[in-house]
């Protein structure tokens, strides 16, 4: 019996787990888990491509060879896996005045969700330091979420109000899971949606808050 083979074997395995896979598995999916995990519990800044590469058992240049930077790699990782601007229509759907309320539902319920709010959290801290990703947010949250919303339903100014509702549901997002102020961190999501639903119609229809 051979005292090297096991050592040898394992390195043989690491090896393989380490370059291209040849075996159809799905590589570029793997890495994007891996860095969804990776930037979700470590955020943008800490984050790294060779830690990445760790967490899904390859080569760093391999994660290199599916995506050509950091910023790409965490932009394609943190976005969702469904079409946002449909979704922003079927949300717009309905009672126009009750809007907002769908909208906040939406949104606090993201931020709820053990898988979908760490990431959106992240996307939003990340943006608040690096042009790059706020540009990216805009473009993914703001015009094909917020903006479409406001479209259908009538706002003289889409863009406008879109960011302006925006800025409210941002701001709580940061407050309630960032700052983890009191007691807005601990309100219920009912009680949220209750109290922003109005806010938010009056902001998404492109109309001011005073005149409600």
């Amino acid at each position: 019996m051979s005292g090297g083979s096991q050592p040898e074997a394992a390195l043989a395995e690491g090896r393989s787990r380490r370059g291209p896979r040849t075996d159809g598995a799905d590589t570029r999916g793997d890495i994007l888990g891996a860095a969804a995990t990776v930037f979700t519990r470590e955020g943008y800044e800490r984050g790294s491509v060779r830690g990445v590469a760790r967490e899904a058992g390859v080569d760093p240049a391999l994660v290199r060879h599916y995506f050509s930077s950091k910023q790409e790699l965490f932009v394609e990782a943190m976005r969702p896996q469904f079409d946002l601007r449909e979704h922003a229509k079927r949300l717009a759907a309905g009672d126009p005045e009750l809007v907002g309320f769908r909208v906040m539902t939406f949104f606090v319920e993201a931020w709820a969700d053990p898988v979908v709010g760490p990431r959106v959290i992240s996307l939003m801290r990340a943006a608040l330091e690096h042009r790059e990703v706020a540009a990216f947010v805009r473009g993914l949250i703001v015009e094909r979420v917020i903006e479409t919303v406001c479209a259908e339903v009538g706002a003289p100014d889409p863009r406008q109000a879109a960011i302006t509702a925006a800025s409210q549901i941002f701001g709580l997002a940061m407050i309630r899971h960032v700052a983890r102020m009191e007691p807005l961190a601990s309100e219920t999501p009912a009680s949220l949606v209750a109290r922003y639903g109005p806010i938010m119609t009056h902001l998404l229809r492109g109309r001011a808050v005073a005149q409600a």
